[in-house]
């Protein structure tokens, strides 16, 4: 269900970009009426998708975005940025103390779906302030608005748990296949090479099971190491599913012979 715009924000709306972002705005406007609206939004989207079925209010794109143009029009940017930057990131340390407590075997689960949550949360902040990135942030920083925000994501959240978190997933890999399902470690470890490749660099062995290239190239004499390895992981593999195999049903091959 949408919610219904404000008259202040029916005229914005309606009013010509280039017009809008003419008008004086002072330190009151902003501090009162734009950065509270463009905070609003941000909170919002970072709550990350609503659980269906959605019934909640939809963030109204084109007054955010222009309440952001004007702005940075108005020679609001680096204060924009600043307060975007500082509210996003008393978010983010919120986030990191409530998963203080999250044990092993939640761990992975857990920072899966965080990581796809906040993922949602920056490809819905960031548009809304398009003009900000293009203006200040690429001119005068010489990076992106995302780059920036992933950066304070990783630093308050991820960094604090990823050797742990890497580990498990090593451990898991090499000693439990299966334990957690392939396509939740694969995606786990993407993203984080994808908000952080520098992780690669640190942990180059974890990373290397799902991101080609991350390893030089194998020399000649590194082969037979190689092959010793794969013919353990599989043995590791055909065990593992012996085992699964044994607890269950009959499997249907053997069902079929019996009938």
């Amino acid at each position: 269900m949408e919610e219904s715009m404000s008259s202040a924000d029916q005229n914005s709306s309606n009013t010509p970009r280039r017009a809008l972002a003419m008008t004086s705005m002072s330190d009151e406007d902003y501090c009162n009426t734009y950065w509270p609206q463009l905070r609003e939004a941000v909170d919002r989207l970072l709550q990350g998708p609503p659980s269906p079925p959605h019934t909640g209010p939809v963030i109204q794109f084109e007054p955010m975005y222009s309440a952001a143009y004007k702005c940075v029009c108005q020679q609001y940017s680096e204060v924009l940025y600043n307060d975007l930057t500082s509210h996003i990131n008393k978010h983010f340390l919120k986030v990191a103390e409530d998963m203080q407590d999250v044990g092993d075997l939640h761990l992975i689960d857990s920072y899966y779906s965080l990581i796809h949550r906040v993922m949602y949360s920056l490809d819905g902040i960031i548009p809304i302030f398009t003009y900000l990135n293009r203006v200040y942030v690429e001119t005068k920083l010489s990076s992106t608005l995302r780059t920036e925000l992933q950066k304070i994501f990783c630093t308050a959240v991820i960094d604090p748990v990823i050797a742990r978190l890497l580990a498990l997933i090593k451990h898991i890999t090499e000693a439990k296949p299966f334990y957690v399902a392939p396509h939740v470690l694969a995606s786990l470890v993407k993203n984080l090479y994808k908000l952080r490749p520098a992780y690669a660099q640190t942990y180059p062995q974890v990373f290397s099971v799902y991101i080609p290239g991350v390893l030089p190239a194998m020399c000649e004499h590194e082969l037979s190491d190689y092959i010793v390895e794969t013919q353990k992981l599989q043995a590791t593999l055909r065990q593992s599913w012996i085992n699964t195999s044994s607890q269950g049903r009959k499997r249907c091959l053997d069902e079929e012979m019996l009938t």
